[in-house]
């Protein structure tokens, strides 16, 4: 068995599970990301590397709760605060 076989068993598996479970597994691994890159970042470990960590836990973490949806509620919103804030 190589490891491509390892991989598929196991992707199946994960999409045999209910769409509200998958997203909340995909939710927590990017918070704990995100939190990871955190903790780097304020270590001061190599700043290129906390960057990617932290955009990818945020945006991992938006795409599995569906806030990607609302993109257009929060454009609005920071225009509203960039203006209040000139």
């Amino acid at each position: 068995m190589n490891a491509s076989d390892r991989l598929t068993r196991y992707y199946t598996k994960f999409m045999a599970l209910p769409v509200f479970t998958r997203r909340a597994i995909i939710f927590g691994a990017s918070l704990a990301l995100w939190w990871f890159g955190a903790m780097l970042s304020s270590m001061h470990v190599n700043n290129n590397l906390c960057v990617v960590l932290l955009f990818a836990g945020a945006a991992g973490a938006i795409w599995s709760s569906g806030l990607w949806r609302m993109w257009k509620v929060f454009a609005v919103v920071i225009a509203v605060c960039l203006a209040i804030m000139r």
